[in-house]
């Protein structure tokens, strides 16, 4: 009978491993074309803020949703509980086997009321994974930057958010995983994101999975860049299975970190991040962040 159990589960995920093979995985997939760094850039002049703007990560495990029917109503009940203005989301089905064919980020809008977009990494049978943004403010534009990868699609999530009365360049991804293994590829996908940030008309946040450590030589390598700063220092784990932080919030030098923290709230396998950032009142953050030749 324990025979039987383990070949059952053998054949189970090999099945899994050969559908993402063949339906998934690519040899290569995505480039990295960055813009110029526009000397016209709208960076500086911000008002001055009344209270901070909470910017949230979350991976949320969109696939749970196949077995949980109310995964993506526990997802809403933790970001109603956090109230951040801009959430940057991973993990995010529309349509898909996994999500029982709903779309996770129309629900998602439904039920904490704020504007979303999703950007798929790759298309599955009508439907899409990838990344997402939500956010009480306006959505001016988006756009996806396929990222270089090996195996599962990647991207990065472009979009221009105007909230309180001022325009956020907002970039929300999630990074090829495996560990080490990945190390190169994910060191060029950081390479690549690097390139975007600096390239930012307006201040800019960068959110999202890395997969990897804040020690590790492709996430100190882009740290080295300082295209921006980390917000979320010392917050602690972030991927309790790790025991690890892989999730992270980038904010333009240009403004203070007032707050960060992971909450502990399990709803995914992932905890979900924040920051409170405040618009500094000092020198241009272009300046500041290194951008000027």
């Amino acid at each position: 009978m324990k025979r039987r159990l383990i070949l059952g589960v053998l054949a189970v995920l090999l099945l899994v491993f050969v559908y993402r093979v063949l339906t998934v995985y690519t040899v290569r997939s995505g480039e990295c074309h960055p813009r110029p760094v526009d000397p016209s850039a709208d960076r500086i002049g911000l008002p001055q803020q009344h209270r901070p703007l909470v910017v949230m990560t979350y991976n949320i495990a969109g696939h749970d949703e196949l077995i949980d029917g109310d995964h993506v109503r526990h997802i809403a009940d933790a970001i109603l509980r956090i109230k951040p203005d801009i959430v940057a989301l991973q993990e995010v089905h529309s349509r898909t086997w996994q999500s029982r064919f709903d779309d996770q980020l129309a629900e998602l809008e439904s039920r904490t009321g704020l504007h979303g977009y999703f950007a798929p990494s790759y298309a599955q049978w009508g439907g899409g994974y990838g990344n997402a943004i939500l956010t009480r403010g306006e959505l001016v534009e988006a756009q996806v930057h396929p990222l270089p990868c090996i195996g599962e699609p990647r991207a990065l999530l472009e979009a221009t958010i105007r909230i309180d009365g001022v325009k956020i360049s907002f970039y929300a991804t999630h990074l090829t995983s495996w560990g080490r293994f990945n190390s190169k590829i994910r060191a060029e996908q950081l390479q690549c994101l690097a390139r975007e940030v600096r390239a930012s008309r307006y201040p800019c946040i960068l959110a999202g999975d890395f997969n990897t450590g804040p020690d590790s030589p492709e996430m100190k390598a882009f740290r080295r860049e300082n295209v921006a700063q980390l917000a979320t220092q010392e917050i602690g784990p972030t991927f309790p299975l790790w025991d690890e932080q892989i999730d992270y919030i980038f904010a333009d030098h240009g403004w203070q970190v007032r707050a960060s923290r992971a909450w502990p709230i399990e709803t995914s396998d992932h905890l979900p991040v924040t920051a409170e950032l405040m618009w500094s009142e000092g020198p241009p953050l272009r300046a500041l962040s290194g951008v000027l030749p």
